[in-house]
């Protein structure tokens, strides 16, 4: 069986076009030589140079992508062995609310560990503000920020992941690695729907996340609570975790999202202070 882990960074201190498009060759030999044309036929019939205009769905989603990372001021065992103070986490949010609403996942603000913790969100103008937890839900592993004091913030809309399908072009974008230079974006497909998976997130606790999307984009630690986005630059899924080979398992190209629905419904509970779990 392959494992299953959240796309959080973390780091101790002290110690994540076109739907059905198709490739159209044409191809003429002639004296020894051979052109080959490519070109896809997007959804509407429209004939483009690739699938999905990458640069475009980048450009408008950035400034609603933020970089989220937790200090939790208590030491944990796994990731500090030599007994530090702080443990710190690093992914990504989406801006859902122009008055600072922000969701990301359970798993990078709340971290594993109990104690105190604060949160920091960096815009794309590298503006940092204090973010407070307004609600979590560990079992769907969603939470939701508020950063007060600002307004008329870019905002990514939730779209419907349940009209997704295996073939949908998808980009995801995240800080992976937390790199300097800001975000990096990968583009993929849609490989399955409807996924359930026991997620580990290697501190002795997990949580069964269903109605997930599978995609072949790329994700890496930090990528964790970046948008999934469809060809129309809604957010379809919430990168969460990526699977991994094991010694008994090849994994090649998985990473699971939450689906934007599963996030639509849980939204409503989310303000109201979440599960609690």
């Amino acid at each position: 069986m392959f494992r299953l882990f959240p796309l959080a960074a973390m780091g101790a201190v002290a110690a994540l076009v076109g739907a059905g498009a198709a490739l159209l060759v044409a191809r003429a030999s002639g004296w020894g030589t051979e052109t080959v044309v490519k070109q896809y036929l997007t959804a509407g019939g429209a004939v483009s140079d690739h699938p999905l205009d990458i640069k475009a769905l980048r450009a408008a989603a950035l400034p609603a992508v933020v970089s989220v990372q937790s200090t939790t001021a208590q030491s944990n065992a796994f990731l500090d062995p030599a007994g530090g103070t702080r443990v710190t986490a690093q992914g990504t949010g989406i801006v859902i609310g122009s008055t600072g609403e922000i969701i990301t996942n359970a798993h990078l603000v709340r971290g594993v560990v109990s104690g105190g913790s604060t949160v920091t969100v960096t815009f794309q103008d590298s503006s940092q503000h204090s973010a407070r937890i307004v609600g979590s839900d560990c079992d769907h592993d969603l939470a939701l920020l508020q950063v007060d004091g600002v307004k008329n913030l870019p905002v990514l809309e939730l779209g419907d992941s349940g009209s997704a399908a295996p073939g949908d072009g998808v980009i995801a974008i995240g800080y992976a690695l937390d790199l300097d230079g800001g975000p990096s974006v990968t583009t993929g497909i849609i490989s399955a729907t409807g996924r359930t998976s026991i997620a580990d997130t290697g501190f002795g606790t997990s949580c069964r996340l269903a109605e997930m999307l599978q995609t072949d984009a790329p994700t890496s630690s930090g990528d964790s609570g970046g948008p999934l986005l469809d060809t129309g630059g809604h957010v379809i899924g919430i990168n969460t975790m990526v699977a991994a080979s094991t010694s008994q398992t090849s994994v090649n190209g998985i990473s699971f999202a939450i689906g934007a629905d599963t996030v639509k419904s849980l939204l409503p509970s989310l303000r109201a202070g979440g599960a609690g779990g």
